[in-house]
């Protein structure tokens, strides 16, 4: 049976595919909608691998995080992951409610504050060995199987809620010998598993492209001060002196299933305009309530 050793890597290998097909879809769609050749970055974070083991399990996911970012540098230029010690920290921290779910509001709110969009958190099960009768019908035989489950979730910061939740499963024949070494290993064979997580890898890939792909910027007011508002983004997103953004007031918390709790933003409540940018923050001002509520919303104006 696995514990995420080798699966610790390919399950962030999973989220590497899964976003990097929707980069060029996600990026004409931006252009189309703001008429610009490019567009302001969507920060994303991963919780805290839940099914990691030992020291192994560990060094695995550091391997991936590196991994996964190199990638993003590479091939996905309008997504950031954040994946800072601090970042994992506070996200390692958000607490779970009775049914053993996320507080999606606590994670809500943090992601607001660290100025998230996205974030992720991901899956894998065991590599089992499981037996099934194939072939044509009065020639059939009990073959040999490895089969894997590969799971991707991703929570919207604006609101808390779930934007997609995709899971595939998949299986591979193999022989009585190499099941006996799957059990003998406890399920720790990267030679069975790695090609079975490619294929799982791009059928959620094809999936997962459709279902983010119309996830734009937003960014959130952290502190006001008379008229000058401090964002939670700056040069990392791509925001520059001038840019002229349309704020958002927050809603009250909407009770939910299970205990969840869910933000709802509120109508348009003015404009800011950007006036001097830092490395991850950025100040504007604009003519708003001086009691402006803290970590209301930001879009870009179209």
């Amino acid at each position: 049976m696995i514990h995420t050793k080798a699966p610790t890597f390919v399950v962030f290998c999973l989220a590497v595919i899964f976003l990097a097909s929707g980069c060029a879809a996600t990026n004409k769609i931006a252009k189309d909608i703001t008429g610009k050749g490019g567009r302001l970055k969507t920060k994303v974070a991963f919780l805290p691998t839940s099914n990691k083991v030992g020291s192994a399990g560990e060094v695995f996911e550091k391997s991936a995080r590196a991994y996964f970012k190199d990638f993003v540098e590479r091939s996905c230029d309008h997504l950031i992951i954040m994946d800072s010690q601090e970042t994992r920290d506070l996200l390692a921290d958000i607490p779970r409610l009775p049914s053993g779910q996320i507080d999606n509001l606590a994670l809500a709110k943090l992601g607001r504050a660290l100025g998230l969009n996205v974030v992720l958190e991901e899956g894998i099960s065991e590599l089992e060995c499981v037996a099934y009768k194939r072939g044509i019908w009065g020639f059939r035989s009990t073959r040999t199987f490895a089969e894997l489950s590969v799971s991707l979730r991703g929570y919207d910061i604006e609101s808390g809620a779930v934007l997609f939740e995709e899971a595939v499963r998949d299986e591979v024949e193999i022989s009585e010998r190499e099941c006996e070494d799957v059990r003998g290993r406890n399920g720790h064979h990267t030679q069975l598993a790695d090609p079975l997580l490619a294929k799982i890898i791009h059928e959620l890939g094809e999936k997962g492209s459709e279902l983010v792909g119309d996830q734009l910027w937003k960014g959130y007011i952290i502190s006001a001060s008379g008229h000058t508002f401090t964002l939670t983004a700056g040069a990392d997103v791509g925001l520059a002196e001038g840019d002229v953004l349309d704020v958002f007031a927050m809603g009250e918390p909407v009770k939910g299933h299970a205990g969840q709790s869910y933000l709802v933003s509120g109508p348009k409540i003015g404009e800011l305009k950007i006036t001097r940018v830092y490395g991850n923050r950025a100040e504007a001002t604009g003519d708003l309530a001086s009691d402006l509520q803290e970590i209301s919303h930001v879009k870009l104006k179209q």
